[in-house]
C-alpha cells in the first residue's frame, strides 16, 4: 500500500495514491526547435511516457512552449507537458499559460544563485527574504490558478540557496526546509495542485531527504504527492542501478507517485527502465516505518560460485585473485587479492586452488562439506540452517559459523538465547522471495529479540533476463545498505551463464549505496534544451580517459544549471559552457573557464595531476 496522498490534476492526467505511479521523462532538444521537440516528445510518449518535461530557461523559450503544445495536440497526443524553470520567475509565469505543469526550483526561484560561501543572515534579514519569497511565489500561484496549471516544487541537493545553507548546511534537512517554505505558501493560499521532488545524485541523501520530508508533511497535515528521481544517475548499468537503489527503496516503502529515471541517453530509453522499476517494487507504507542507522560502513561481498564444477585459474582470475610474488614449495604459486576481490567465497566445488587463496579470504561451504573443505583450507567455515544450528553442541571446526535464516518464524527465543552465547556467528538473511519488506521484517524481528549478530543480506533470484535481475535486486536490497544494515551482500544467480554477473552487480549496488568504492564514480546529467554540446559523446570520452582513477568522483554536466551546484560532492567537474567550450571544476570551485572541447580532456587531466590525484 502506498502513502495516501491527495489527487493532483495535470491536464487530463492525475497524480496521487489512487492512481498508478506515473512515468515521465524530459526532452534534451532545444526548446526553440519546435519540430525537434515535438518529434522527441512523441518518441517518449510512444515508449510509454505519461508526462513530458521541457526546459524553458528564458522568456523566448517559455513563449515557444505554446507552439510545441499546439503541434503535439494537432498530432493527437494528449499527454501533459511540464515546463522546467530555473532562475526566472517571469519565464515560469509565461509557461504556466501554455503547459499543464510548471516545475520551479526553491533554490533559485526567488533566492539569488548560490555562491557556496558561508554567509551570515540576521533574524531580520532571514525573515525579509521569506516575505519576499512569499510575495513572488504567490504571484506565480495566482497565474497557475487562473490557467489551471499544476506546480512541481523541485528541490535539488546541489542547488540550495545561500540563505538555506547558512542555517541548515548542504544537508537533507536543508532540502526539506527549502521545500516546506514553499509548501506552507501553497497551503496558506489554498493552492493544492502541487507535486514535490527532492533529488540528489547521492542515493543516500535523496532517500533520507524524502523520508524526512514525508515526516515533516505529516506533522503539518500535508498530503501532497511525490515525484522521485536520482539526478545525474549517469548511463548504462551504472545509471540504472543507481536509480534502482534510490527510487526503488522509496517505492518499496510506499513513497512516490511519479518517477523519472534520469539517464545520459536518449530520453525514450528511460521509460522502460522506469516501468520495470514500478512493476518490480512492492509498496508497503507505514507512517511509523522504523529507520535504523547501523554501523556497517564498509560491507563485504560474498562471491557465489557454487554452480562452478571446478575452481581453476579462470575462476580465480575472474574473482580478481592473481599470482602473488610469494611461492610455496608445496602448493606452488600463491594468490593475492586485487581491489575488486570478494572477502568471502561460497563454493561447493573443493580443490587445491582453495589452498592458494590469501588467508584474509573466507571460504564458505555447506555444513555437510566442511570436513572435506578443511583438507584444502583450514579456515573454511560452514553455512548451516537454523534447525541444525540449534542442535549443535559445539561449533564446527574452523573460524566461525554462518546461520541462514529464511523466515521470520525461525527467529525465536531459543535462537536468541543461543546467539547470545555465539556472538561471532554471522546471520545470513535469505527470504524465499527477494522483497524489501521481507528483509525489513526479518531485521525488525531480530531487533525485537535484541539479537545483535552481524547480518549478511542474501538474494537468490532466477528466471529473468540479467538486466531485470539486476534491477530487482538493486531495488529490494539497496536501501538496506543505505541504512548500513548489512555486514555483507551475497547475491546468487543460479541460472546465470556467467558466474561473475552476481559479483559485478554486488559491487555496483554497494557503490550506489555509498558504502564502497570499486571504480571511478561518474555522475552525469541526462541533458536538456540547455545542453549545448553532445553530452553522451562527452561522457564516453571522459569515462575512457579517467576510468582508472577509482578513488575519484567525476561529474559531466550539460550546463551551468547543473554545475557547480547539481554535481554536489564530485571531486572534479566537466561542465558545458556553450559555443564548444567547457568549464572545469575542482569540487565546487571553477579552475578553468571556456576551455575548447578539443583541449578539455587534457586540461582536466592536468588539473587532476596538479592536485595530486592522478594515478
Amino acid at each position: 500500500m502506498r502513502r495516501r496522498t491527495r489527487q493532483v490534476k495535470i491536464g487530463n492526467t492525475f497524480i496521487g495514491s489512487e492512481y498508478p505511479v506515473l512515468v515521465q521523462s524530459m526532452l534534451n532538444t532545444s526548446t526553440m526547435d519546435t519540430f525537434a521537440c515535438v518529434e522527441q516528445a512523441v518518441r517518449i510518449i510512444e515508449a510509454g511516457g505519461e508526462l513530458v518535461r521541457i526546459t524553458a530557461p528564458g522568456r523566448r523559450e517559455a513563449e515557444n512552449l505554446k507552439n510545441i503544445h499546439i503541434a503535439l495536440r494537432e498530432k493527437g497526443y494528449r499527454e501533459p507537458l511540464s515546463a522546467d524553470i530555473h532562475f526566472n520567475p517571469v519565464a515560469a509565469m509565461i509557461a504556466a499559460r501554455y503547459v499543464e505543469k510548471v516545475r520551479i526550483n526553491p533554490g533559485n526561484f526567488v533566492d539569488k544563485r548560490a555562491t557556496f560561501e558561508h554567509l551570515e543572515y540576521t533574524e531580520e534579514e532571514y525573515t525579509e527574504e521569506l516575505e519576499r519569497l512569499r510575495a513572488k511565489f504567490t504571484l506565480f500561484l495566482n497565474v497557475c490558478r487562473e490557467y489551471h496549471t499544476a506546480v512541481r516544487i523541485g528541490t535539488n541537493h546541489g542547488s540550495l540557496s545561500d540563505r538555506i545553507m547558512s542555517r541548515y548546511g548542504d544537508t537533507p534537512e536543508g532540502m526539506v526546509e527549502a521545500t516546506m517554505e514553499y509548501l506552507r505558501v501553497c497551503r496558506d493560499e489554498e493552492f493544492n495542485d502541487v507535486v514535490i521532488s527532492l533529488k540528489s545524485s547521492d542515493c543516500r541523501v535523496m532517500v533520507e531527504a524524502v523520508r524526512l520530508l514525508v515526516r515533516e508533511m505529516e506533522k503539518e497535515g500535508m498530503d501532497y504527492p511525490l515525484h522521485l528521481g536520482v539526478t545525474e544517475a549517469g548511463e548504462g548499468e551504472d545509471g540504472r542501478i543507481r536509480s534502482a537503489v534510490g527510487i526503488g527503496t522509496l517505492l518499496n516503502e510506499g513513497i512516490g507517485d511519479t518517477i523519472r529515471v534520469s539517464l545520459t541517453e536518449a530520453p525514450q530509453k528511460e521509460i522502460p527502465i522506469a516501468q520495470r522499476l514500478v512493476r518490480i517494487c512492492t509498496p508497503e507504507y507505514r507512517s511509523e516505518f522504523p529507520v535504523w542507522k547501523s554501523h556497517f560502513v564498509k560491507p563485504l561481498i560474498v562471491a557465489d560460485i557454487s554452480h562452478v564444477d571446478c575452481i581453476d585459474e579462470r575462476i580465480t582470475a575472474g574473482l580478481d585473485f592473481h599470482v602473488a610474488a610469494v611461492n610455496d614449495p608445496v602448493y606452488g604459486d600463491l594468490l593475492k587479492a586485487g581491489k575488486q576481490a570478494p572477502e568471502i567465497i561460497y563454493t561447493e566445488a573443493l580443490g587445491p586452488e582453495l589452498t592458494k587463496l590469501p588467508e584474509s579470504v573466507k571460504i564458505l561451504v555447506p555444513y555437510e562439506n566442511i570436513d572435506v573443505a578443511h583438507v584444502y583450507n583450514r579456515n573454511a567455515v560452514a553455512l548451516i540452517g537454523v534447525r541444525e544450528f540449534l542442535t549443535l553442541e559445539e561449533e564446527p571446526e574452523g573460524n566461525g559459523v554462518f546461520v541462514e535464516i529464511r523466515g521470520v518464524e525461525e527467529i525465536n527465543q531459543e535462537l536468541a538465547v543461543k546467539l547470545q552465547r555465539e556472538e561471532e556467528a554471522i546471520l545470513v538473511l535469505t527470504p524465499t522471495e527477494v522483497l524489501y519488506s521481507n528483509y525489513r521484517h526479518l531485521l525488525e524481528r531480530l531487533a525485537e529479540l535484541n539479537i545483535k549478530n552481524r547480518v549478511i543480506i542474501r538474494a537468490v533470484v532466477s528466471g529473468e533476463e540479467i538486466d531485470d535481475l539486476n534491477l530487482r535486486v538493486a531495488a529490494h536490497v539497496g536501501g538496506l545498505f543505505i541504512d548500513r544494515q548489512g555486514y555483507g551482500l551475497w547475491i546468487s544467480y543460479p541460472q546465470a551463464g556467467n558466474p561473475f554477473d552476481a559479483l559485478s552487480i554486488s559491487r555496483n549496488i554497494l557503490q550506489s549505496a555509498g558504502v564502497r568504492r570499486y571504480k571511478t564514480e561518474f555522475i552525469s546529467c541526462p541533458g536538456c534544451g540547455r545542453t549545448l554540446y553532445n553530452l553522451e559523446e562527452s561522457v564516453a570520452k571522459v569515462k575512457k580517459a579517467f576510468a582508472h582513477l577509482s578513488k575519484l568522483k567525476i561529474a559531466v554536466m550539460g550546463c551551468i544549471v547543473n554545475g557547480p551546484g547539481e554535481m554536489g560532492d564530485a571531486d572534479y567537474g566537466y561542465v558545458g559552457a556553450g559555443n564548444g567550450k567547457v568549464n572545469l571544476y575542482r569540487g565546487k570551485e571553477v579552475v578553468r573557464i571556456a576551455v575548447p572541447e578539443s583541449e578539455a580532456l587534457e586540461a582536466l587531466k592536468q588539473v587532476i595531476i596538479d592536485n595530486g590525484d592522478w594515478e
